[in-house]
């Protein structure tokens, strides 16, 4: 990651860079299309070079909290379900190594999301008025 933030983005107002984090799909959709003067919108090549470090940035950010969330349900499964590697594996369409080396590579997750190491918070039930 560069660590670059999205009030670094100078060519575009926060709006832009807002719209192009929520939904990056627009954003990739309008490149592909590439109709005349599309770059304008997203302040023309300068602007497309800093969201798309700033989008990178937060897409870095995002896999490493899925990674980290995923690795937490493995461990749950694991040590409070009573499931096999083969279930887990089963369950995703991957190989036990890899539920595997998912697990090691999420070491340290407890700190990101530590109430998900009560396993009340995987089987209680929801507060009431929660969706």
């Amino acid at each position: 990651m560069t660590d670059v933030k999205p009030t670094d983005v100078t060519a575009v107002s926060a709006d832009v860079v807002a719209q192009v984090l929520d939904d990056p799909d627009v954003f990739f959709q309008h490149a592909m299309e590439a109709a005349p003067g599309w770059a304008a919108r997203y302040g023309g090549p300068e602007g497309v070079m800093q969201l798309t470090t700033v989008l990178q940035d937060e897409l870095a950010r995002r896999t490493k909290v899925n990674a980290a969330l995923r690795g937490s349900a493995f461990r749950f499964m694991r040590n409070h379900d009573a499931r096999s590697l083969e279930y887990i594996a089963q369950q995703l369409g991957i190989s036990r190594m890899s539920v595997t080396r998912a697990m090691q590579r999420a070491a340290g997750s407890e700190e990101m999301f530590p109430a998900l190491e009560d396993p009340e918070a995987w089987m209680g039930e929801p507060p009431t008025g929660t969706a």
